[in-house]
């Protein structure tokens, strides 16, 4: 075991997109696991687009700004290496809201394992994670998607996105994208199996949406709101639904809230539901063994955009909210 732990903590105060300096490495020495615990050492960090509104105090899960000198929150996956607690051991997988850091405590609570044998370590942070189980929310639990139905997604090469369009083609339906480059486009078709995608940098967007569903979408993912969310909703047909599920126009803005025109909703008579990933943690086992088997099958597929070393956590940070990475967000810690 490594004589120190290494945490990644806020350097300064982030003022629109993230650098890589906002941030910086701590040492301390690794926490010895008391009663009832067990020390976790992390395989993979997750990087998220809200971890930028929650280090802004502007998020759910965090009603004031991160502190200087803290270590922003982030789901982990690691092997337990010592143990007090009579429900975990060492040697076993688990996912935990552990941080930016190398090592991390656990009281069990909000812990759970992870089966390694069933799907890489790393998909439990992504198509078999937190996104995986947003977009099985979206497309399942809120949307109830039908065969025969058009799926309009945002951000459709992302994490979430991608398995917005995957999880409606497995429930018959058409998955339509919206992303930010050809290249994106190019796999959101060719490997996720979409109809069609738009480049939103060289398209007219509400154009194109209008040649590519001339009767209206059935429903639209939104994961980015802002102008893409008022166009798509000009392009539901009818009654169509709105899964309204994230900000990523808005993650770094320094202010709260902005205006929003509902007009567009409004003459659609859109159905419009937020979606909150928290309240289906209770379905999230449902949620893989659907999902799983797809994947153990080749029927659906990811991409994910990692890298190595907790030294690179706040560059790699900076990366994705500058709408660099394409894929998964992870740092790697050992493979």
């Amino acid at each position: 075991m490594s004589a120190s732990n290494r945490i990644v903590v806020l350097a300064a105060p982030i003022d629109g997109v993230p650098r890589a300096d906002n941030f910086r490495i701590v040492e301390r020495p690794v926490p010895e696991p008391g009663e009832r615990e067990f020390l976790v050492r992390h395989v993979y960090l997750s990087l998220d687009p809200y971890q930028r509104s929650a280090i802004g105090g502007m998020h759910l899960t965090s009603d004031a700004a991160l502190a200087i000198d803290a270590m922003p929150a982030a789901e982990t996956i690691g092997r337990v290496i010592a143990s007090h607690h009579p429900d975990f051991k060492a040697g076993d997988y688990v996912r935990h809201f552990g941080g930016w850091q190398e090592y991390s405590l656990s009281d069990g609570i909000g812990t759970v394992r992870v089966d390694p044998q069933r799907a890489p370590l790393s998909t439990y942070l992504g198509i078999l994670g937190m996104p995986g189980l947003t977009a099985w929310a979206s497309m399942i639990k809120l949307a109830e998607v039908q065969p025969g139905q058009s799926v309009l997604v945002s951000a459709a090469s992302g994490p979430v996105g991608s398995m917005v369009g995957q999880i409606a083609r497995q429930r018959g339906a058409r998955a339509f994208g919206i992303a930010g480059s050809a290249e994106k486009c190019a796999f959101v078709v060719d490997e996720l199996g979409f109809e069609r995608c738009i480049n939103y940098h060289d398209a007219d967007v509400p154009a194109e949406l209008a040649r590519l569903a001339p009767d209206g979408f059935d429903i639209y993912h939104d994961n980015v709101g802002g102008q893409m969310l008022t166009d798509a909703l000009r392009a539901l047909r009818l009654y169509g639904t709105a899964i309204l599920c994230g900000l990523i126009s808005q993650y770094n803005d320094t202010e709260k809230g902005r205006g929003f025109d509902l007009a567009p909703a409004i003459i659609r008579r859109a159905v419009m539901k937020g979606l909150v990933v928290y309240d289906y943690e209770d379905f999230r086992q449902e949620f893989i063994d659907l999902v799983a088997p797809w994947l153990s099958e080749g029927k659906i597929t990811y991409r994910e955009d990692r890298v190595s070393g907790i030294v690179n956590t706040g560059a790699h940070f900076a990366r994705l909210m500058s709408g660099q990475n394409f894929g998964k967000a992870l740092v790697a810690l050992e493979d």
